[in-house]
């Protein structure tokens, strides 16, 4: 005869337990299941999507890609699809393979003449403790500038002010990291260096917008170079896309100038002789710059010149001190032409006859026409 033993208390607890461990074990494996097949459809979805637009792209006739932002953020590799900046990155060597990501961002293409009483403010060696005031000054005055910029010892307290001049909507390029001459000058792999780390820092406080154009500390014809040297700079820096702005107005703030005035002096007989790039210093040193900017902003506005920051359009062959070397590199170059004014002016460097030139823009006018 069966006797049905009758359950205890504790045994009750322990299969009542057992079923909830087996149940909470359940939910975890749906729920893992669950999440596990959410993810792989989301990732065949994505990757379809992604192909159909790859191939969409592909199979487009054209695929135009604006030039008109010469300061877009890069993403580091100017070969990529759609890039418009003409390189050769493959089988480098030397200097030539350093930095690799070190490459302006889009081609430049003809450059342009300067405008009519145009006046281009540049300001070397900032951003300093003086920066903010001098913005507010350009703010005042509704005028933008453009800050060739260093990353000296003294301005380690100062360099967060590159920030304040990108979104004040003055532009800033590079000018040196240590602007130590003999240091920099060395060798090309010692410029770029220098050129890099400015570089990076300026594009981690402007978002990736640093411009694609420097300034030689001292200025292209600086003596401490060597001719060898010189030459190399100049075209490596071409081919990976970035060019240089000497200038035509020296406010002698760095040397000569003994006061304000005779710094507004300077400034205000090169513009009435017609020059456009002024040169001038934001060190921290630099009140008497500080306090002549605004004056010679007035004097500009009164006497009708108009006042821009450099967005690399201007053609730079018109402020180098370096034309001998500079232009000839020039031929056959992708990424850069000289404006129509100075491809007839610098043909011979050029390699081309007068005439010819002539003809090119002759010929390019008459195709813009019947384009537009």
């Amino acid at each position: 005869m069966f006797c049905h033993r009758r359950m205890s208390a504790q045994d009750r607890r322990k299969r009542i337990h057992k079923r909830h461990v087996l149940i909470i074990a359940a939910c975890i494996l749906l729920t893992v299941a669950v999440i596990g097949g959410t993810y792989c459809i989301t990732t065949i979805l994505l990757q379809r999507t992604k192909s159909a637009h790859t191939a969409h792209i592909a199979s487009s006739p054209t695929n135009p890609k604006s030039t008109s932002n010469l300061f877009t953020a890069s993403t580091g590799d100017p070969t990529e699809e759609g890039a418009a900046f003409e390189v050769r990155k493959i089988n480098l060597t030397g200097y030539k393979a350093r930095f690799p990501n070190l490459y302006a961002r889009e081609k430049v293409g003809q450059w342009k003449n300067v405008g009519n009483k145009t006046v281009y403010l540049t300001f070397d060696d900032g951003p300093s403790a003086l920066t903010p005031k001098l913005l507010d000054v350009l703010k005042k005055y509704h005028v933008k500038a453009t800050f060739f910029l260093t990353n000296q010892p003294g301005q380690k307290n100062d360099i967060h002010y590159i920030r304040d001049i990108y979104e004040a909507g003055s532009t800033c390029a590079v000018h040196s990291a240590c602007h130590n001459y003999k240091k920099i000058y060395a060798s090309v792999d010692a410029f770029l260096d220098d050129f890099n780390e400015m570089h990076q820092i300026i594009q981690q406080q402007t978002d990736g917008h640093c411009a694609p154009f420097y300034r030689f500390p001292g200025g292209s014809n600086n003596p401490r170079m060597s001719a060898s040297i010189h030459k190399a700079i100049i075209q490596e820096m071409m081919r990976r896309g970035f060019f240089f702005y000497d200038w035509d107005v020296d406010s002698k703030d760095a040397m000569g100038a003994a006061s304000g005035r005779a710094i507004y002096d300077n400034v205000i007989r090169g513009m009435q002789r017609g020059g456009g790039v002024v040169l001038m210093h934001n060190a921290g040193t630099k009140k008497a710059t500080l306090s002549e900017v605004g004056n010679i902003i007035q004097y500009g506005i009164k006497n009708g010149y108009t006042f821009k920051a450099m967005d690399g359009t201007l053609d730079p062959s018109m402020y180098s001190f370096s034309n001998q070397t500079f232009i000839p590199l020039l031929k056959n170059n992708p990424n850069f032409k000289l404006s129509d004014k100075h491809e007839a002016r610098f043909a011979s460097l050029l390699g081309l006859s007068p005439a010819s030139s002539f003809t090119s823009r002759v010929s390019s006018a008459s195709s813009d026409r019947k384009n537009n």
